[in-house]
């Protein structure tokens, strides 16, 4: 393998698993921004059912309970659900059409940027944001369509509003009650609410959406580029899926059928292109081990959102390993303390007596980013990969 082949290698590999934790980080503000304005928009359904509760007679209530809307009455209430569920929608539509598209084109250039800056004599490619974000589209995401995806959370968060009021009305509570029950307390920050469902469903779903956006916005660069080969690139942290894990530096034919990520919500799992015979150079990986919270209960912290003492406190590592370094090999090398909590008990004795690897553990959020400075982390990116290049 020449010299050459490796350094590009090298410099591919860490520059796309870096821009990976940046990117998770930047759909946090896309996030966020939905997640807003349903705050907003349930403060104001909350007040429209309180007033169409009000005043309901006995048979009124009953027949809401069967699910019959038999008065006009009764009707606005439903009418109230379901203009709320819309603008949830369009609110949802507004930010995923803006942000994806130009997260695609985005993507597509940052890819072919990273290959050009790489490698020299490579063709010039134009994969464009709207072709790269239309193939987004139309290419499912673990059988489902995106924009399947991103309707049915109004969809099914109406449903469950819905119910819940039915349920309280039939159980006897008072509308106060019932309401609480939809939107929260503030004490808890309106968290234990069943609207906080839905925020999470935004969460999990738009943040699985924009990673197949960006894998399939890197597909159609290498496709252009005529890459030959592509090889899964997990993250290496604690928020590791175990099947994420399980295939960790497994290699696919470009242009063939074979598995894409996203492979699970919330997958931050990209595919870089190989180019030589083997993975040169080095990745990066977080470590930490696992932190309580004030609820008591205990979970991987992202380094972002983490303070020095937490740091220190949690035994936090940040470092590099050879590129070639698959999860498995690295998970090995980490502390029995680090293996047991990412493992749990039960699996960390079938791990370390049992001789099992981590594939037969496998059944077949951090700082705010825009797109603005997910550009500033890529510039710097570049600068510590490619120098001064251009």
């Amino acid at each position: 393998m020449s010299e050459d082949l490796e350094r590009a290698q090298r410099a591919i590999v860490m520059a796309l698993a870096q821009h990976s934790s940046w990117l998770h980080r930047a759909s946090t503000a896309s996030v966020n921004r939905i997640n807003a304005e349903i705050g907003e928009l349930s403060v104001k359904l909350g007040r429209a059912l309180a007033e169409r509760l009000d005043g309901l007679s006995a048979a009124e209530l009953q027949a809401f309970a069967a699910g019959k809307y038999t008065s006009s009455r009764l009707k606005r209430l439903n009418a109230e659900v379901e203009a709320w569920a819309q603008a949830v929608d369009e609110a949802i539509q507004s930010e995923w059409t803006d942000s994806a598209q130009e997260l695609a084109g985005y993507e597509a250039a940052y890819a072919g940027s990273v290959m050009s800056q790489a490698l020299t004599d490579l063709p010039v490619v134009a994969v464009t944001a709207a072709s790269a974000y239309k193939a987004g589209m139309q290419t499912p995401v673990m059988g489902e369509m995106v924009d399947r995806m991103l309707s049915d959370i109004a969809e099914s968060s109406a449903v469950r509003l819905n119910a819940r009021m039915r349920q309280g009305v039939a159980a006897g509570e008072a509308n106060q009650q019932i309401i609480r029950a939809l939107l929260g307390t503030k004490e808890l920050k309106y968290k234990d609410g069943l609207i906080e469902v839905t925020r999470r469903d935004v969460e999990t779903i738009v943040r699985t959406a924009r990673n197949h956006i960006s894998n399939v916005a890197y597909n159609e660069t290498y496709k252009a580029l005529d890459v030959q080969e592509v090889m899964d690139c997990a993250t290496l942290d604690g928020r590791t899926s175990k099947y994420c894990a399980s295939v960790d530096g497994r290699k696919h034919k470009v242009g063939t059928s074979h598995p894409r990520p996203p492979y699970h919500p919330r997958c931050r799992t990209v595919q870089v292109p190989v180019i030589a015979d083997g993975l040169m150079g080095n990745r990066p990986y977080v470590l930490a081990l696992r932190v309580k919270g004030q609820d008591g209960r205990s979970t991987f912290r992202s380094i972002g959102d983490m303070t020095d003492s937490q740091r220190e406190a949690a035994g936090l590592k940040v470092g590099q390993v050879k590129a070639k370094t698959t999860y498995a090999g690295w998970f090995a090398a980490q502390s029995a303390e680090y293996q047991r909590e990412w493992l749990g008990p039960s699996r960390y004795r079938l791990y370390s007596e049992g001789g099992l690897t981590l594939d037969r553990f496998v059944d077949p959020s951090g700082k705010e980013y825009n797109l603005e400075q997910l550009r500033q982390r890529d510039a710097a990116t570049f600068k510590e990969v490619f120098g001064e290049r251009h």
